[in-house]
């Protein structure tokens, strides 16, 4: 095992959808996760959701 092995973890990643909603139901829905926070930019035309699994 090497010295960093096991030490790092994916904190965040970001996936361009076509369909956000869908999106959502299947990572709340099939994966468990939560919608932590969602944001509307209008002006720039888009939404970022963010999800994932609450620890604790």
């Amino acid at each position: 095992m090497s010295e960093t092995q096991g030490r790092f973890q994916m904190m965040r990643t970001m996936i361009r959808v076509f369909d956000l909603e869908k999106s959502i139901t299947f990572y709340t829905g099939v994966l468990g996760m939560r919608l932590l926070r969602r944001e509307d930019f209008p002006e720039g035309r888009f939404t970022l959701a963010f999800v994932g699994y609450v620890v604790g």
